[in-house]
């Protein structure tokens, strides 16, 4: 279904921007999202306001579906690849002295990814392990199954030891790295997808080094080995492990992020266009009514898949958790989004122990009501990374996610608080998105979700001007 409308949506939008450019190379995105009519309107009413943002025109398709879609102004832009003036041996040298100043402190890094616990001990090991939820959002990592601690690959030159242990055990010995056993390569290299390089996207270097040595493997009977593949991505500011895949039997491929090589000219991104333009469409509903007058450019953004995001599994390894207490963490997404994707700078729940329904109503509303002025970040910012925390004057609606430990979505809470209220409680629901009930069927107003604003959990926030915790 979504193809289909895709499809057909590309004859039409083909035809529209024949004009705009002598050779047009146009991606046309279609979000699965509805805007009101009379927003589709307005903003169309605006194209002569916002001439160099670009214009929006309305759309039908072969079966008469309407969108909204914004094509920008077309610039020429072409970027060519910098070329590098650094010796490959050299390169190498300036990578490998980046990946020991950020690793070689003596500790393990860890990561959660497909339900075992990855741990890469520079100079030592890299293990995989399955470990309790409470264990990993601890820090103090702990196998479940001690003798199940499994190798994937050891550095060159360590030294023996008769069994694996979860941590670094180098035993301070120096860390010598060989450039010989490092390859830097280049591309959208990835045994996740598709390895073909297309010009119109963001290439770069990295630098892999293949580790041997690991825990011997029940059906091939070898080594197990894995491959390290070290990249600068400036979207993560923290050096760790991003992703690993099986790539074949017992052989693996592990991602990790290092900032200081983006340090490297010559391993950030390469963004290569050649006179792209980027159309973005989206359905209208005649039925949907918007209230509101000041609708802006920037409006379009604001209508945005959220409602369709939620629900979905997600990475639980894309936010930073921040222990509440009693099996519950809150996350803040490690990457912070561009205004068109506000719904996913949004925070979350973690809940690494309850599974019944009443139980988590129960536990994670008496938790936030002892959480209140301590851990829970209200809109109002004192600088960029920095809340305020809410208060018991505060009056807000809040709307909350919860997940377990392995992204899987448990439930879409609404918690409500009138700060005028001298007594200190709060009302919360789990919202079904489908029925629009809450757990005792009665009917929650969700036209808030179809339209959220830029700090996506609050759909109201009022504090009083004698509060000062600013």
């Amino acid at each position: 279904m979504h193809n289909k409308v895709l499809l057909s949506l590309l004859v039409f939008a083909s035809h529209l921007l024949a004009y705009t450019s002598q050779k047009p190379r146009n991606r046309i995105t279609f979000e699965d999202v509805s805007i009101p009519l009379d927003v589709a309107n307005k903003l169309v009413d605006l194209n002569d306001q916002v001439i160099e943002k670009g214009h929006f025109e309305i759309m039908q398709n072969q079966k008469q579906q309407s969108y909204l879609c914004h094509i920008p102004t077309e610039k020429a832009i072409n970027i060519t690849r910098p070329i590098s003036t650094i010796p490959i041996p050299e390169l190498k040298v300036k990578a490998m002295s980046a990946i020991q100043e950020t690793f070689d402190d003596g500790n393990c890094t860890f990561a959660l990814l497909n339900y075992w616990t990855l741990g890469y001990c520079f100079g030592d090991k890299v293990m995989q392990f399955h470990e309790d939820a409470k264990d990993f959002l601890s820090g103090n990592h702990r196998a479940q199954l001690p003798n199940h601690v499994y190798i994937l690959g050891k550095f060159p030159n360590v030294v023996s030891y008769k069994k694996t242990r979860i941590k670094n055990q180098n035993r301070g010995q120096k860390v010598t790295l060989n450039s010989n056993d490092f390859t830097i390569f280049e591309g959208e290299f990835s045994y996740f997808g598709d390895n073909d390089i297309d010009s119109s996207t963001n290439t770069q270097k990295f630098i892999k080094h293949t580790l041997f040595d690991g825990e011997l493997c029940d059906l091939t009977l070898q080594p197990r080995t894995i491959d390290i593949v070290y990249k600068c991505d400036e979207n993560y500011k923290t050096a760790g492990i991003m992703e690993m895949q099986e790539i074949k039997t017992c052989q693996y491929q592990m991602i990790v992020n290092v900032p200081k090589l983006c340090q490297i000219e010559e391993f950030k991104k390469n963004v290569i266009h050649d006179n792209i333009v980027d159309v973005s469409c989206k359905n209208i509903d005649s039925n949907d009514k918007f209230v509101g007058n000041n609708i802006t450019y920037d409006d379009f953004y604001q209508f945005n898949e959220s409602t369709k995001a939620m629900g979905s599994k997600i990475d639980v390894n894309d936010y930073f958790l921040n222990s509440l207490g009693d099996g519950f963490s809150i996350g803040s997404p490690k990457i912070k989004f561009l205004s068109d994707e506000s719904y996913k700078d949004r925070l979350i729940i973690v809940n690494a122990k309850y599974n019944d329904d009443e139980d988590i109503i129960q536990r994670f509303g008496k938790l936030f009501i002892s959480a209140l002025e301590r851990k829970l970040p209200s809109p109002i910012m004192i600088s960029e990374n920095v809340a305020t925390t809410l208060n018991w004057r505060d009056s807000f609606i809040i709307w909350i996610e919860i997940y377990d430990l392995f992204g899987n979505f448990m439930g879409l809470y609404r918690i409500e608080r009138d700060g005028s209220n001298e007594k200190r409680q709060i009302s919360i629901q789990k919202v079904n998105m489908e029925t629009g009930k809450d757990q005792d069927d009665i009917e929650v107003d969700i036209r808030y979700l179809h339209n959220p604003n830029a700090k996506w959990n609050y759909e109201h926030f009022q504090r009083p001007e004698s509060t000062n915790n600013e």
